[in-house]
């Protein structure tokens, strides 16, 4: 883990602020920054002024060096310093990143899950997927803090578990 004092700034009221927050955190080391990312609150903080929460979005990695990945919370375009044989996500918000740390940590492939979400989201537009469950053939999301179960095809589910 590796921290950085960071400069963040409430979007409800302007309040300007330094935080402490880890930069880096790796797989299996990192155990309280998982258990944040997997139940999604690792980016969230409440503003001291106005005690509204919100998302907060600056640099961050997570590595996983035995699956050889790296999810990357940037702005930036090109991503440098990293291993060729490495899979590096680039990500540029917290919940792109949050959704791309799920599939990657479940082995799921990223693309098929973008893709539902699309389609998730035409019906329900502030859906946020959680897991796969392979017993009931499903996608557990969340829809305005309510779960739902989506079922998949056995053609879905076969493209689910094929990583690219």
């Amino acid at each position: 883990m590796k921290e950085r004092m960071i400069e963040i700034t409430c979007p409800v009221c302007g309040h300007v602020f330094q935080i402490k927050r880890d930069t880096l955190a790796i797989a299996g080391i990192s155990d309280g920054i998982e258990k944040r990312l997997k139940d999604g609150t690792y980016f969230q903080h409440i503003c001291s002024k106005c005690h509204h929460l919100f998302t907060m979005i600056y640099p961050f990695v997570f590595r996983n060096p035995q699956k050889k990945t790296s999810l990357v919370l940037s702005q930036q375009s090109t991503i440098k310093g990293f291993d060729q044989e490495e899979k590096v996500v680039r990500c540029k918000d917290a919940d792109s990143f949050l959704l791309a740390y799920k599939a990657l940590s479940q082995d799921l492939n990223l693309s098929f899950l973008i893709r539902k979400q699309k389609q998730f989201r035409s019906i329900w537009p502030s859906v946020i997927f959680d897991n796969y469950d392979p017993d009931h053939h499903c996608l557990w999301v969340q829809v305005h803090g309510e779960w739902k179960a989506c079922c998949l095809t056995k053609e879905e589910e076969q493209e689910l578990k094929t990583i690219v």
